[in-house]
């Protein structure tokens, strides 16, 4: 893996915000971030996993923001990328993908709906 495509970040340095345009997924290669919902923590990412996929997927805006938690290394993952990826699988696995992506969003707009009449 080429060192120059790795990304580094800093305590409380933010990789991107909600609402942005999603262009790119992040493989979390060292470190720990957070994830952040209208500026609340809801959840956190340990190495070797990744975020910001649905945006890819979708092509839609974040749904949060992703902050860094103590010094972290990631490797972006850009459309490119992903569509190669799926290019080496069986178009019902592309297909799978996107559907489960939506059903996924369509899952946290509910909840967030029901949190809001809650309170």
């Amino acid at each position: 893996m080429k060192e120059n495509l790795k990304q580094r970040f800093l305590p409380d340095e933010y990789i991107f915000n909600q609402g942005e345009k999603g262009d790119k997924a992040y493989l979390l290669l060292d470190g720990r971030v957070a994830i952040e919902v209208n500026g609340k923590k809801v959840a956190e990412i340990s190495e070797m996993e990744i975020f910001g996929e649905m945006s890819l997927i979708l092509k839609k805006p974040r749904s949060a923001s992703i902050k860094a938690l103590k010094p972290s290394i990631v490797l972006p993952i850009d459309q490119k990328i992903l569509d190669d990826l799926l290019a080496g699988c069986p178009p019902v696995i592309s297909s799978l993908l996107k559907q489960l992506a939506y059903r996924l969003s369509q899952c946290d707009r509910e909840i967030e709906s029901l949190k809001k009449k809650i309170n």
